[in-house]
């Protein structure tokens, strides 16, 4: 690669030959046998003069041309970079065409009224704010599925405030957005609601069959569901269950893998949630220790 030229050569002004600081090269010319024409100091001048302007005007033009690169490269540039704002923005435009279809679809059909049929049973009511989270296939925690949250759905939904609503984001991801206008007993989570950390196991295995038949709401493909349901399978079948405080071990397991698993899937990267991790598993055991002991110390300093 050629060395850049960082100076406009022609700005550059030109050595004055004539000065004592160029006598010795005056001499060498008038000496020189191939300069049989340079006889004298000024002919010595005009010969040093004419050299360098024209090394300089050389050098001009290459400043000149490597000018014109960069501007035609700054072009370039210019030029890609108003390609990819205009594929952005038409990707954008796209998404937004499609949220607003997708936006359509959950909008509710006008059905035929089916005239002289009835039902024979209530169905179980989903907890709203569940079945919004459930929906957004969003974390929430396995409380929402228990008999306790049915019942408070059951009572929400009688006692419906028809005439308070408000704007819910369905997903926020990749800047993208549709808004649902819903009522607000569905966007508040329930003050009853308790962290899967403290289920006990008898709570998460009478909460799991709702949750599995929940996830429909999510539209998850068949191959997700099959992996929820290996989850609890598979913990059911656990050898852990068999040891002293084992229950109490699948409890904290379920409730860090299955928090886990929903941040890697928000992040892109779900793993398979039905395969028992010995290493994990070995984190638990050590988490329930560590709360047995803080436990047994507060005793300690409960009765000293």
């Amino acid at each position: 690669m050629a060395e850049r030229i960082q100076i406009d050569p022609s700005k550059i002004p030109c050595p004055n030959f004539a000065s004592g600081a160029y006598a010795f090269m005056r001499d060498a010319l008038i000496a020189d046998n191939n300069n049989p024409d340079i006889t004298n100091h000024e002919e010595a001048t005009n010969k040093l003069r004419s050299e360098w302007e024209t090394e300089n005007n050389a050098r001009h033009a290459e400043y000149l041309a490597q000018v014109q690169a960069d501007e035609e490269l700054a072009t370039q540039r210019r030029r890609e970079v108003e390609e990819i704002q205009q594929q952005r923005e038409g990707e954008k435009r796209q998404r937004e065409a499609e949220t607003a279809k997708e936006a359509e679809k959950k909008r509710t059909p006008l059905y035929s009224l089916k005239s002289g049929t009835s039902i024979t049973s209530f169905p179980q009511h989903i907890h709203p704010y569940a079945k919004k989270k459930m929906s957004q296939r969003k974390f929430v925690e396995l409380w929402y599925f228990t008999p306790e949250a049915y019942a408070e759905a059951k009572e929400q939904r009688s006692n419906v405030e028809s005439n308070r609503f408000e704007l819910a984001a369905d997903d926020e991801r990749k800047g993208a957005a549709t808004f649902t206008l819903v009522g607000t007993h569905s966007t508040k989570p329930s003050s009853n609601a308790v962290p899967d950390a403290m289920l006990t196991w008898a709570q998460i295995s009478r909460a799991k069959s709702a949750f599995l038949n929940a996830l429909p709401i999510g539209n998850y493909s068949s191959e997700y569901i099959a992996m929820f349901a290996g989850f609890y399978t598979n913990m059911d079948m656990h050898e852990e269950l068999q040891k002293p405080k084992g229950d109490l071990v699948m409890a904290q397991y379920h409730a860090d893998m299955r928090r886990a698993w929903f941040a890697a899937y928000e992040d892109g990267e779900p793993f398979d949630l039905a395969v028992i991790s010995a290493e994990a598993l070995q984190l638990s055991r050590e988490e329930v220790r560590n709360k047995a002991h803080e436990r047994a110390l507060a005793g300690k300093k409960n009765l000293s």
